[in-house]
């Protein structure tokens, strides 16, 4: 398996897991599919080392995942913010 993907799942109890894949959708079409089903979920699910986990998404605090070239193209909901880098401190 080559690796094009990964994401790091932060839960609420401050415990995070990172997970590494292939590319999951071979068009970007599919991609936005994905994306749309994937915020609907109660449920994230990662099949890993043939294990299908299913992680309410209740007990998730965050999730990262970085924009690939091929998820740059992507249509991201209205309110998501683009173009922000990380800060320190308050404004």
């Amino acid at each position: 398996m080559d690796a094009e993907q990964g994401l790091t799942i932060h839960f609420v109890d401050g415990t995070k897991v990172s997970y590494a894949f292939p590319d999951q959708a071979s068009n970007e079409a599919a991609r936005q599919l994905r994306l749309e089903d994937f915020l609907k979920s109660p449920y994230v699910m990662v099949v890993a080392d043939g294990v299908l986990t299913m992680l309410p998404v209740a007990n998730i605090k965050a999730i990262q995942m970085p924009i690939s070239e091929k998820m740059k193209k992507v249509t991201l909901p209205k309110h998501a913010i683009k173009g922000a880098t990380l800060a320190r401190g308050d404004f």
